[in-house]
C-alpha cells in the first residue's frame, strides 16, 4: 500500500507539473479552472517510465500486475540498468536500497535504517527464496562426491553431514556488485542471485576437483566493460593456484594464469572486491612473505601489495590474514583464532606507505569488518561469531542479534543494492 500510494503521489505530482506548464504557456486563467478528470491522469509512458526509475526496486516488482506497460518496463533489461544506474550516481538515494544479506542455514535480508538506530539491538530480517533451497538433488549431488573421494558407503556419509558439530552455513556469500550477489550453495555450484527479484542464474561447471583442494572465489563488476566477471582459484599443488575467470556476457569460463602462492591465509575464504579489483592475502613460495593478491577485474591481471613487516609479529602458529574494507579503505584482520586488538588499513589505496595499525578496544580471534554503517561513524563487524556494532571514534560497541536467527551457529554476511537486474537477460 506505501509503494502504491508514493507511485500516486508521484503521478500526481507529475501531472501538476504538467498543469503549471500549460498555464505558463499562456491562457491560464481558462486551464486553470478546468476542474481535474480521471483522464487527465493519464501520463504518456515516458513520464510513467521516468517516475518508475525513481522507485525502489521491490515497488516496481509489485507494479508488474498494474498493466502490460509497468509489466514491460520492470522485465526489461534497459530499464533495468537505467533504475541501477540512477541509484549508483547519487550517494543518498544508494543508501537507500542498500541492504544487508545473511547467511545462516537460510538466507536473510535485514534494512540498513534498523542498523544503527539508538536503542535498536535486536533486528528484523526477512528471510529470501534463493535458488536450490531445501534441493535433495544438490545435496544427493554432494554425497556421491564425497563418498567417490572418501570411498565410504552412503549411509555413513548421511550419519556425518547431519552430525551437528559439521553442519555449516548452507549457501556461502561469494561476494555482491551492481545489484548481483554471488552465492554458493554446494561445492563446486555458482549462482549469480538478485534478492530483491529472486532471479538467479547457475553458472556453468569447471574442472572438478577434490573436496580437499584449496578454492577460493571472488565475484565484482567490470565497469569497462559492463560485465559481472566471477574469479576461480584451485590448487593444483601446495605452492600453484589456477585462476580462471567467468564472464556473464559470454556465459562462460576462460583460464587466465597460474599463480606461486601458497594458499595458508584465508583458507576457503572468498575474495573481496574493492576499488575494481578482488584481493587475497597469500604467501609468496619463494620469499615466505606475505601479500595481498588483487585480480584486476579490467585488465584480468593479477598485482601484489606488500604488507608492513609489522603485520607479521604475530608468532601464533596457526596465522591467518583476512581481507576486508573499512570506511572506503581497504583492510587486513590477523584472524589467527589467538587474541588480537589490531587491524591494519591502507589509507591511500596501492600505496604500502599508506598502511597504519588500528587498535581496538575488544580482543577478537576472528573478525572481519562487514560494512560501514549510513552515517559512516560506525561500522558492523563480524566478530567471534557474533555481529557487533562499532565506533571507531569512540570505541564504543554493542553486540546485535537478529530475531528468529541463531547467528552462534555461524553466519556470512553482506551488503547488496536493491535492483531490477537479471543474470538471466543481462547483456542481451
Amino acid at each position: 500500500m506505501k509503494a502504491i500510494q508514493l507511485l500516486w503521489e508521484a503521478i500526481m505530482e507529475a501531472t501538476k507539473r504538467g498543469r503549471r506548464k500549460e498555464d505558463d504557456d499562456g491562457d491560464g486563467e481558462e486551464k486553470t479552472s478546468r476542474k481535474a478528470s480521471p483522464e487527465s491522469l493519464v501520463l504518456p509512458p515516458e513520464i510513467i517510465t521516468e517516475i518508475l526509475l525513481r522507485l525502489p526496486a521491490k515497488s516496481v516488482g509489485r507494479f508488474r500486475c498494474v498493466s502490460k506497460l509497468f509489466c514491460s518496463l520492470s522485465s526489461n533489461p534497459r530499464f533495468a540498468k537505467s533504475h541501477l544506474d540512477l541509484i549508483l550516481r547519487n550517494e543518498s538515494v544508494r543508501s537507500l536500497h542498500r541492504k544487508l544479506i545473511v547467511s545462516s542455514h537460510n538466507l536473510y535480508s535485514l534494512d540498513f535504517d534498523s542498523i544503527g538506530c539508538e536503542g535498536t539491538r535486536d533486528l528484523a530480517a526477512t528471510e529470501l527464496n534463493y535458488p536450490l533451497k531445501d534441493d535433495a538433488s544438490l545435496f544427493s549431488e554432494m554425497i556421491r562426491s564425497y563418498v567417490r573421494d572418501h570411498m565410504e558407503d552412503d549411509r555413513r556419509v548421511m550419519l556425518t553431514l547431519n552430525v551437528k558439530p559439521y553442519r555449516r552455513n548452507w549457501v556461502e556469500i561469494v561476494g555482491s556488485s551492481y545489484g548481483l550477489v554471488c552465492i554458493s550453495p554446494g561445492e563446486g555450484v555458482v549462482f549469480l542471485y538478485n534478492p530483491t527479484t529472486g532471479d538467479s542464474k547457475r553458472l556453468p561447471e569447471t574442472i572438478r576437483y577434490g573436496i580437499d583442494n584449496f578454492q577460493s572465489y571472488g565475484f565484482g563488476f567490470d565497469d569497462l566493460t559492463e560485465d559481472y566477471k566471477v574469479v576461480k582459484l584451485v590448487a593444483s599443488s601446495d605452492e600453484v593456484l589456477d585462476a580462471s575467470v567467468y564472464s556473464l556476457k559470454a556465459d562462460s569460463w576462460r583460464r587466465i594464469c597460474s599463480l606461486n602462492y601458497e594458499h595458508n591465509d584465508g583458507f576457503y575464504t572468498s575474495g573481496v572486491h574493492f576499488s575494481g579489483a578482488i584481493h587475497w592475502v597469500f604467501t609468496e613460495s619463494s620469499g615466505n612473505q606475505r601479500v595481498v593478491v588483487a585480480f584486476d577485474l579490467r585488465t584480468e591481471e593479477f598485482r601484489e601489495m606488500t604488507l608492513p613487516d609489522e603485520a607479521e609479529d604475530c608468532q601464533h602458529r596457526f596465522r591467518n590474514f583476512v581481507v576486508g574494507s573499512l570506511n572506503g579503505c581497504l583492510c587486513v584482520v590477523n584472524s589467527c583464532y589467538e587474541e588480537h586488538d589490531d587491524l591494519w588499513v591502507m589509507h591511500e589505496y596501492g600505496e604500502a606507505k599508506s598502511w597504519s595499525r588500528i587498535r581496538i578496544s575488544w580482543l577478537f580471534r576472528s573478525m572481519k569488518p562487514l560494512c560501514s554503517t549510513k552515517n559512516d561513524e560506525e561500522v558492523l563487524l563480524e566478530l567471534d561469531g557474533g555481529m557487533v556494532l562499532y565506533n571507531f571514534e569512540t570505541d564504543a560497541s554493542s553486540v546485535l542479534g537478529i530475531r528468529g536467527v541463531k547467528l552462534s551457529d555461524g553466519f556470512e554476511a553482506n551488503t547488496y543494492l536493491e535492483s531490477l537486474i537479471s543474470p538471466n537477460s543481462y547483456g542481451i
